[in-house]
């Protein structure tokens, strides 16, 4: 019988610019675009801070965030995916282990990228990270009700692995060897705050670590020598029983599953976006402004039905949190990295606002979870009216109408502000030209302003 990840390794080994569809490489780009400005707006974070600052003890070739410094790649890639997913603005997958590949393969990508590397090549093993990752995640959660460990780190190092070994060069054997390190290394992460989240930073890290094991020649088989199956201990997610007959998983080469992910445009846990951008619909809908709200109450599925802290004191349990998120939104109408900075967290007049808002739980909209993260909203004004909605789309999830313009439009708001209107152009035009030296052009995001 076949094994499924030489079918999988074989695949990536041998993609080509040429061999992706015009659609996969649009939408790979915007995904690179993506994970690059969250990382610059991420950057001048506590948590990036302190990780940054601990990637450049190690002093290395691969170049840091804003800071005009360089790691070892695992280093860069541990510092650079920590700011990649500070903000909570970074990409997601809805069914792939509900994991945000981008803050983890992108980061990989970039440390383990050459001088001469093309953004045509980058993308090349992006997708390769991005298909492979996400087959893994959803082979990998959840096993069951109770199992949080196999969050994005843990899938999202197999992903980062595929797309470093893939960058470096490596043969459908390399590629596979670099699986296997990064699987049995990965990260076994739950949902850690404040700073740590999804151990993403360290997903990255045994990613690019994995994958210059393997092009050394780390497990290596003697010649002619297979190792006995085991599904005892499977050395991947992809040997477990069951997956090499999962359509999910076979369809790698045929269906790019980077067609499927969503892009944020809120700065906060994907559980509250279809909430709030319904929120904002039915202000805009009923002429209804901050003072005239008496109360909001949010009814939502059960698995986010614990986000309902009113005042947090970190930004990261900011960004789970339904009554600040929806604070932010009545009184300045989005939540990005200046909402969502640590200085505004004591804001008196978000957190009266906050203290309105009342999480609770609708059985009835678990049906759809978790291909979809609905939620019910009603909002009462102080006169006494009551308008309500049922949510199901998010603004980003493939097929809404958050499109290229809101998606460049988040991107400057991200860029600009770290690098100046007119870097923060040319990083993005360089990021659209497959031809572009990669370095080259994130040589401003690397210096900063």
């Amino acid at each position: 019988m076949t094994d499924i990840l030489d079918t999988i390794t074989t695949w990536a080994a041998e993609l080509t610019w040429d061999d992706l569809p015009a659609e996969v490489r649009e939408r790979a780009g915007f995904a690179l675009s993506d994970t690059v400005a969250t990382m610059v707006g991420g950057a001048p974070t506590e948590a990036a801070g302190i990780a940054l600052d601990y990637a450049a003890t190690a002093a290395g070739s691969a170049p840091l965030v804003g800071r005009g410094a360089a790691a070892t790649p695992a280093s860069a890639a541990f510092g650079n995916g920590v700011a990649a997913s500070a903000l909570d603005f970074d990409d997601g997958h809805y069914l792939a282990g509900a994991i945000h590949p981008g803050s983890v393969i992108v980061p990989a990508v970039l440390a383990v990228a050459k001088p001469r590397t093309t953004v045509a090549e980058a993308l090349v093993a992006q997708v390769v990270g991005y298909e492979i990752g996400l087959r893994a995640a959803a082979l990998l959660w959840p096993q069951h009700d109770g199992d949080h460990y196999h969050a994005t780190g843990c899938a999202g190092a197999i992903g980062a692995a595929a797309a470093a070994a893939k960058l470096l060069g490596l043969d459908a054997d390399g590629i596979g060897r670099a699986i296997k390190i990064s699987w049995v290394h990965a990260p076994m992460s739950t949902f850690g705050t404040p700073m740590v989240k999804e151990s993403i930073g360290w997903g990255a890290a045994t990613g690019v670590a994995a994958a210059e094991l393997a092009a050394a020649g780390f497990m290596r088989l003697p010649a002619g020598y297979t190792i006995p199956s085991n599904e005892v201990l499977p050395p991947t997610p992809f040997h477990q029983p069951g997956a090499a007959q999962d359509p999910f998983v076979t369809s790698i080469g045929t269906r790019y599953e980077v067609l499927h992910t969503y892009f944020k445009s809120f700065a906060a846990c994907r559980y509250i976006h279809a909430a709030g951008a319904g929120f904002q619909a039915l202000l805009a809908e009923h002429g209804i402004a901050a003072a005239d709200i008496a109360s909001v109450r949010v009814g939502t599925h059960q698995a986010a039905t614990f986000l309902d802290e009113v005042a947090p004191k970190t930004i990261e349990t900011a960004q789970y949190s339904f009554p600040l998120v929806f604070g932010s939104l009545a009184l300045w109408g989005a939540v990005g990295a200046p909402e969502m900075d640590a200085s505004r967290l004591d804001d008196d007049e978000r957190l009266a606002f906050a203290a309105k808002v009342r999480l609770e739980y609708d059985a009835d909209l678990d049906q759809h979870y978790p291909a979809r993260y609905p939620s019910r909203v009603a909002v009462t004004t102080t006169d006494g009216r009551t308008v309500e909605g049922v949510y199901l789309d998010a603004p980003g999830d493939p097929g809404t109408s958050f499109g290229p313009a809101e998606l460049r439009a988040k991107w400057l708001r991200l860029l600009v502000p770290a690098l100046g209107e007119g870097a923060a152009e040319k990083v993005l035009a360089g990021l659209g030209d497959a031809n572009a030296g990669l370095h080259e052009t994130l040589a401003p995001v690397w210096e900063g302003k």
